[in-house]
């Protein structure tokens, strides 16, 4: 594991944002980068193969320097962990430092929280939950921008007619399927995905 931190500064010379800190860690959902702030995360990577990976990625957008993480972390971490290796667990429970977001965007994230483990929904019905039918390529905007996969789990909104829409994380649509076969053998649900393009 890793323990990285950026700067107090907003940005630096490169234009680079500075964090106050990363971690890295191996999971079961391979090596996760984590950038925080003390009031919470506010980027989240998982996938990745290597760890060298998931620093290149977060070094494109982040200073990186040693820092001690927030006193919250250490049950954050351990709820990602869980998680990873298969655990039904609340991963709301983990603080987000988000930034400003619109009145669809906050709405549409309050929907998706209500969508439990082992549950999906479609970008259309997640759109008409947020009180915007009709927006559901807006709604796909805003989890193709998910800076916090997992936490706002993306990865249960899927597209009408059995497709699975997009994933951005690494391994794309293999890693969605991956995610949802594992929250269905938990939640026991009768969901077969290795059927759904």
């Amino acid at each position: 594991m890793a323990t990285l931190t950026r700067q107090e500064n907003p940005t630096d010379q490169q234009g680079l944002i500075q964090c106050k800190s990363t971690v890295t860690f191996q999971s079961g959902l391979g090596w996760f980068g984590v950038v925080m702030t003390p009031e919470g995360i506010e980027r989240l990577h998982f996938g990745h193969s290597a760890e060298e990976e998931v620093l290149e990625l977060i070094s494109e957008e982040y200073e990186l320097s040693n820092s001690t993480p927030p006193k919250w972390w250490k049950d954050s971490q351990k709820l990602l962990l869980a998680f990873a290796f298969g655990e039904s667990v609340d991963l709301s429970k983990i603080p987000t430092s988000l930034g400003r977001r619109t009145p669809f965007q906050q709405k549409v994230v309050h929907a998706l929280l209500k969508v439990g483990y082992g549950q999906t929904v479609t970008y259309a019905e997640l759109a008409a939950r947020a009180g915007s039918a009709g927006a559901a390529r807006a709604v796909g905007n805003q989890m193709a921008k998910n800076c916090v996969p997992l936490i706002i789990p993306c990865h249960r909104v899927v597209g009408s007619g059995g497709k699975l829409g997009g994933f951005s994380a690494p391994q794309g649509l293999t890693m969605k399927r991956r995610l949802l076969n594992m929250e269905n053998d938990q939640s026991q649900l009768p969901l077969d995905l290795d059927d759904i393009s």
